[in-house]
């Protein structure tokens, strides 16, 4: 319960970074938020807040027990005023090799299905933005300091297209990153009890925000290859991945 506005205003220079990299400017502080305090806290080796927060705003995924995938057991996800907070639990089983683990997280910002991609891992092709990062690296965990990359593919399209086709992108532009990895403020993690507990201030991603709802999937990999995918259901005759739709999130936008 730590996480306050407030520090925000040290971000300045970081949303003047991500609006000079593209998307949507942020939308200018409201002075009424100046005091919001988060219910949730990514410094303080808890994640007992969870059992306390508003239940008709927090969603949730669970594997199935005969999922094709079982790298990821759980997720909750519960949006504020200003953060996405986020749950998750690795099956630590599946994630054996901890040099490096990478985890995505897939947004449809704007809750519309008229703009977005990416049908690999999800019913709804509609993700307009997928953060990158590693959750353990060296063999220890370690915080997710996500890239941020928009969808430039068809919308309702599948395929990686996460970056600009007509340029070759390389570690100098952060391989066609809006954000680059390490650069987004305000954005932390902690290890707790078995689960990673993720927190990032949704204006500072840049892309058009629904006000009311967004989207959101995960999915967390060994060699880059996917071994985790929330939501994600029993396998049928019909789709053997028992791939879902990503959850819906309804935004809390009450002190």
């Amino acid at each position: 319960m730590k996480a306050n506005w407030k520090w925000a205003i040290m971000f300045v220079a970081a949303i003047a970074f991500i609006a000079c990299k593209g998307g949507n400017d942020p939308d200018p502080v409201d002075p009424e938020d100046e005091d919001f305090v988060s219910k949730v806290s990514v410094t303080d080796n808890s994640i007992a807040e969870w059992a306390t927060l508003p239940a008709e705003f927090v969603v949730e995924a669970k594997c199935p027990a005969d999922a094709a995938l079982l790298g990821l057991k759980s997720v909750k996800v519960y949006a504020d005023q200003l953060y996405v907070n986020v749950l998750v639990e690795p099956n630590m089983d599946d994630i054996v090799d901890l040099s490096w683990v990478p985890f995505h997280i897939y947004l449809n910002t704007d809750n519309s299905d008229a703009t977005g991609g990416y049908g690999d891992e999800f019913l709804d092709a509609n993700t307009d933005i997928c953060m990158e990062g590693a959750v353990f690296g060296d063999g220890a965990a370690i915080s997710w300091a996500p890239g941020v990359f928009k969808w430039w593919g068809e919308v309702g399209g599948s395929g990686w297209e996460w970056t600009d086709p007509s340029v070759e992108h390389s570690g100098d532009d952060a391989w066609g990153a809006m954000i680059g990895e390490g650069d987004l403020a305000n954005c932390a993690s902690q290890f707790v009890d078995g689960k990673i507990e993720i927190q990032f201030m949704r204006e500072l991603v840049p892309a058009t925000w629904s006000e009311e709802a967004f989207g959101i999937g995960f999915d967390i990999q060994q060699n880059w290859s996917s071994v985790g995918i929330l939501p994600l259901v029993s396998p049928t005759d019909a789709d053997a991945n028992g791939h879902a739709k990503k959850l819906t999130v309804k935004i809390d936008m009450s002190k």
